[in-house]
């Protein structure tokens, strides 16, 4: 496969990524080819494990059969977590050593990432689910007791395992941010994404706006103890301010907002 072949692909995988889904013709006239390539690279793509097609068009791989519940938060702000999780992808360099946790925009990052060549480390089995099998992709799952609401590994032995790493980034999120931070409903959880804090360079916290000023016990991270915040524009300036708090805030901006 040729550059323009690869820039080409790489186009389209990035169009079903921010959209969820496109139609040949759509994609066609977005990568300024004709439907004929289009397809060609959509099955080519297909085999390797990258999208899904459809009659007509193709979406993203998911590698699983979802539980209601996840669908239906997964489902809620959609377009501003494909957002975030493309701006935390385009943050990644070859050959990086990542971490990622579990969650709904964390699952969006896995299949962006799927068969780029990075080390990731996770405690989340549907995250490795996405990543597997992608040859470029080494995947880590951390092991640890499973929880029965959820796709997350948890306890002391997923801990004592993250502690012998050392990454270079930790991507994670939350159920809710306030003043005084940004917390989960689970202290389980929390304590799995602070021990992953521990062993990372640089911690990158994925937020959509619908959890701003929604306080959680379960402590992640204080304002200040994330060096970046990706959260889906326009930031209400109070939040940015108060988020900025010894962290870079970067806006991901759905593909239906207009930037101003």
């Amino acid at each position: 496969m040729g550059p323009a072949a690869s820039r080409r692909r790489e186009a389209l995988l990035a169009h079903l990524h921010a959209h969820g889904h496109g139609r040949v013709a759509d994609l066609a006239h977005c990568v300024g080819a004709s439907e004929a390539t289009v397809r060609r690279d959509l099955d080519a793509m297909e085999r390797q494990g990258l999208v899904d097609r459809d009659w007509g068009g193709a979406s993203p791989h998911v590698a699983l059969r979802y539980r209601p519940e996840f669908r239906a938060r997964a489902e809620v702000a959609e377009a501003a977590k494909r957002a975030v999780a493309a701006a935390a992808a385009a943050m990644v360099a070859p050959n990086m050593v990542l971490a990622l946790s579990g969650g709904t925009t964390l699952t969006l990052l896995a299949r962006m990432l799927r068969g780029r060549p990075v080390n990731v480390v996770t405690n989340a089995v549907n995250v490795a689910a996405e990543l597997f099998g992608a040859r470029a992709t080494k995947v880590i799952l951390t092991g640890g007791a499973l929880k029965q609401n959820g796709y997350e590994l948890v306890g002391a032995a997923t801990e004592s395992v993250v502690r012998a790493y050392h990454v270079d980034l930790f991507f994670c999120s939350c159920s809710g941010v306030d003043e005084a931070g940004y917390g989960r409903r689970d202290h389980a959880e929390a304590a799995v994404v602070k021990s992953f804090r521990r062993v990372a360079a640089g911690t990158v916290m994925l937020i959509d706006r619908g959890k701003l000023g929604r306080g959680y016990r379960a402590r992640v991270a204080g304002l200040h103890e994330v060096d970046r915040v990706i959260v889906d524009g326009p930031l209400d300036p109070a939040w940015r301010e108060r988020l900025a708090v010894g962290s870079e805030v970067q806006e991901a901006w759905p593909c239906e907002t207009g930037v101003p």
